[in-house]
């Protein structure tokens, strides 16, 4: 029965960023979808649990650390324009602490365990599955960072994206994957396949959308 309840947590991820990003063109919607941005991360990252049906104390001990790594990354990124660039958060995802949203955490598991996922179907070899992750992570982001601006998740001093950017997620992303291996992370790669593909049509949708 688990890959009935696998099917029907990808089919919801779906329909929440089809909805998502059709809202979001609609200019008489659009500040509400974007006032629950926060929550469908919860939501996403909700299903993303029990959809892998992994409860293990390494599971959320894996999760935990990620949070703390992406969440304190970006405080120190945000108050010293020193690993990302100039930067700042807007107000659409939500609570924020020390200048960085909460969700922000989340935001990274996210990413990263979808990206995990998909390379761990296509490659075993540790060093490979790390590099291909990492590279998979910062292929979202370019597809994320002209989107996130547009709908104030946050700002570029002078409107750049900095190369240096990319080449921090890229090493934060290294780190992580590097976590999941150490760890022997398990997470259900059809759920990781469908977690980022609605992940990329959002924001296809949305790049579309801002054209």
């Amino acid at each position: 029965m688990s890959w009935i309840k696998v099917n029907i947590i990808i089919i919801l991820l779906f329909i929440f960023h089809l909805v998502g990003g059709v809202a979001l063109s609609i200019n008489s919607a659009k500040s509400i979808f974007l006032a629950l941005t926060p929550f469908n991360l919860l939501l996403t990252f909700g299903l993303l649990i029990f959809g892998n049906n992994d409860f293990s104390f390494n599971f959320f001990k894996v999760i935990s650390i990620l949070f703390l790594i992406g969440f304190f990354i970006e405080v120190f990124g945000v108050y010293s324009g020193f690993l990302f660039g100039e930067y700042h958060y807007g107000k659409t995802l939500g609570f924020q602490l020390l200048g960085v949203p909460l969700i922000i955490g989340v935001n990274w598991i996210i990413l990263v365990v979808s990206s995990f996922a998909v390379s761990s179907y296509f490659v075993s070899n540790s060093i490979i599955k790390v590099v291909l992750s990492s590279f998979i992570m910062v292929l979202l982001d370019f597809m994320i960072e002209p989107v996130a601006i547009r709908l104030d998740f946050w700002h570029w001093q002078y409107g750049i994206i900095p190369l240096q950017n990319y080449l921090m997620w890229f090493l934060v992303a290294l780190l992580m994957n590097w976590i999941l291996v150490f760890n022997r992370f398990k997470f259900n790669l059809k759920l990781g396949f469908g977690l980022l593909i609605s992940q990329v049509l959002f924001f296809t949708l949305q790049s579309i959308n801002f054209q």
